[in-house]
């Protein structure tokens, strides 16, 4: 390291072992080595990306580490930094960050976003903050059963539900956007990315599956529409709404009830469980939902970062 300056750089595939250590610090000694030989052999197969894994050097030995990962839709993650503990760990820490962040926006990438459940080190937070990716909100984490299915009030509008395919596609982009405007769910995003980032990010979300993205319009309001897009949790016996919006005619109504029942009727015959995420700012989601039934098990911070150049942000 040169003066107060630590030496940042991509991590060079020699020394993925070594930063690996670091990134690993925290879990046992023991349980260590195994965790490290799976992941180098997972790289070297193919079967997860260490292209993002940045190093902090210091004397000659790597002290700092940190994983981004490329997602669809020009968005990227974060992983907190983990630096060795030093008089210096929070000024080689914000390097990490930034010098991330700053090849990030290099190659084209609009947004970055990291997420840190309770359980995190309150350091892990101010380090983000520190390097350009403050928080923004909490995600809250909701589950159901899929049985029994949701009661709807007597005399409520149906929707008409299609589902996504080549002949309903320009359908299912007329009508997203619209879902956006005025939303309370993260619009710090609002505006950053185009449409096709958008439908691109939904589409690698879970197990992609036509079928179960949906659009519903009324009969006599085809301005008043809802989007669904539902995907499959393999990692568990769920499925995540991925996606629930209504364009502002259908909103202040009981339609998003409508579109949680059918999410569920969908689900039902797949899955106990229904799971989704809602920014703890958005009040009337939250309250939507837990009338429905959905009742919460999970929270995490959402710390983002804009990457789009300052001349072009709307805020």
């Amino acid at each position: 390291m040169s003066g107060i300056t630590p030496r940042v750089q991509p991590c060079p595939t020699v020394d993925r072992e070594a930063a690996l250590e670091i990134l690993y610090r925290r879990v046992p000694v023991a349980l260590r080595p195994r965790l490290i030989a799976n992941a180098l052999g997972e790289a070297e197969r193919g079967s997860i990306d260490l292209s993002g894994l940045w190093v902090a050097w210091r004397q000659g030995r790597i002290v700092g580490a940190m994983l981004t990962q490329a997602l669809a839709g020009r968005a990227a993650a974060l992983w907190a930094p983990e630096v060795d503990p030093s008089w210096r760990r929070t000024t080689i820490a914000v390097a990490l960050v930034r010098a991330a962040l700053a090849q990030l926006q290099s190659q084209g990438y609009v947004i970055a976003q990291a997420l840190l459940d309770e359980s995190a080190p309150r350091q892990w937070a101010a380090d983000l903050s520190g390097g350009g990716v403050p928080k923004v909100t909490d995600l809250i984490y909701l589950e159901r059963d899929t049985h029994p299915p949701l009661e709807l009030r007597p005399g409520l509008p149906e929707f008409e539900w299609h589902s996504y395919s080549p002949t309903t596609e320009p359908e299912f982009c007329e009508i997203l956007p619209g879902t956006y405007i005025d939303s309370l769910d993260m619009p710090e995003l609002e505006g950053i990315r185009s449409l096709s980032d958008i439908m691109g990010s939904h589409r690698a979300a879970g197990r992609f599956v036509p079928e179960r993205w949906r659009i519903g319009r009324l009969r006599d309001e085809p301005e008043a529409a809802a989007v669904l897009l539902l995907s499959e949790l393999p990692d568990r016996m769920a499925w995540e709404v991925a996606y629930l919006g209504l364009t502002p005619p259908a909103r202040g109504r009981g339609l998003g009830r409508a579109v949680l029942a059918h999410a569920l009727e969908l689900a039902s015959a797949h899955v106990p469980k229904l799971e989704l995420a809602v920014d703890a700012r958005n009040h009337p989601a939250t309250r939507l939902y837990q009338a429905a039934g959905f009742l919460p098990f999970d929270c995490r911070a959402v710390h983002l970062a804009k990457l789009v150049p300052k001349e072009l942000r709307s805020d």
